[in-house]
């Protein structure tokens, strides 16, 4: 259980200050001028994606812990924070304010990086107008066309009315750029589920030594 009380700290330490600067960066910060959409979109894309990633590690390392928390009848079922906790000194305010601001930390994530990257019309590499008009038309197109030597697409636009490249735009890989944003979210919707679950089963009887 320790390993898992420090795993939960680890990632949930090291994600929310990164969410709260990527944030940032995605919006431009204080910068006068906004960059391309392109890259507004393609910065949103890595947040989304690392935003998953945290959010299925969180739900694993919390449903475990709590499965072997009902196991040992511990008071309380989830992680202690291990820079204010340890095993003889919880504390409910800490450990389940914890738990609320890593879990409101991934929702907000999500959130401002899948609003952003929602916007994605997937382009022809060196092509000015989207595929189609929307987010899923335009990669029903993507896969229609298929892709017989990269690159093919882009996440948006990457030329400018020029013809010039514009430097920051990710390129669209059939199967793989959202399919790994998909895998994410399966893999923490099951950690969810396996949470809920650990959550709501009674708890184990302990055995009886004499």
């Amino acid at each position: 259980m320790k390993a898992l009380a420090r795993l939960w700290t680890w990632i949930g330490n090291l994600f929310v200050p990164l969410a709260i600067g990527w944030a940032v960066y995605v919006r431009n910060g204080l910068a006068d001028k906004p960059p391309p959409d392109g890259v507004l979109v393609s910065r949103a894309y890595w947040g989304a994606l690392v935003a998953l990633a945290a959010a299925a590690a969180m739900a694993w390392t919390l449903a475990l812990y709590v499965h072997l928390a009902k196991t040992e009848d511990e008071p309380i079922l989830v992680p202690p924070n291990t820079m204010f906790e340890d095993d003889e000194s919880r504390n409910h305010i800490i450990s389940w304010g914890t738990v609320a601001v890593f879990v409101l930390a991934v929702v907000a994530s999500l959130a401002v990086f899948g609003v952003r990257y929602s916007e994605s019309q997937i382009h022809g590499w060196n092509d000015q107008q989207p595929l189609q008009s929307n987010f899923l038309g335009s990669r029903a197109r993507a896969f229609e066309r298929g892709c017989d030597a990269q690159p093919c697409f882009a996440v948006a636009q990457r030329v400018d009315a020029d013809d010039n490249p514009i430097f920051g735009v990710n390129e669209y890989i059939l199967y793989l750029t959202d399919g790994v944003l998909v895998f994410f979210a399966l893999l923490a919707a099951s950690g969810l589920i396996f949470l809920m679950w650990q959550i709501l089963i009674h708890r184990r009887p302990r055995p009886f030594e004499l």
